[in-house]
């Protein structure tokens, strides 16, 4: 989760980099829609840290990465982070478990049937 967490980071510096550069030229309505979507992207990326701090660690994962596309090349830290808590989270593998497990009782049931 460190790496999220300094991709997160590195996205802030970038955004905040970004736009006080920008308006110290002067502001303008452009000025204003980056900010306000570079906000949005950055508080999903928070809200998923905060999430798979939480223990939804596949949805905490998944906005990690969406709220880094606009920063990219730079939000690849994050991204990969984001990866890297979706793949720590061992309930990511439960289809296959039930896909097991589903198989095992059909094949137990056919059985079952069988001695009857």
């Amino acid at each position: 989760m460190g790496l999220a967490i300094g991709g997160v980071i590195a996205n802030i510096i970038a955004g905040l980099a970004f736009l006080s550069g920008q308006y110290s030229e002067g502001g303008s309505s452009f000025l204003d829609v980056a900010a306000a979507i570079l906000g949005t992207f950055l508080a999903i990326s928070v809200l998923g840290l905060i999430l798979a701090g939480a223990g939804k660690k596949k949805l905490g994962g998944t906005l990690v990465i969406i709220g880094s596309v606009p920063f990219v090349p730079l939000g690849l830290i994050g991204a990969i982070g984001g990866r890297k808590i979706i793949q720590s989270d061992p309930s990511a593998n439960d289809l296959d478990a039930r896909r097991r497990a589903a198989a095992a009782l059909v094949s137990s049931s056919a059985d079952s049937s069988r001695d009857t």
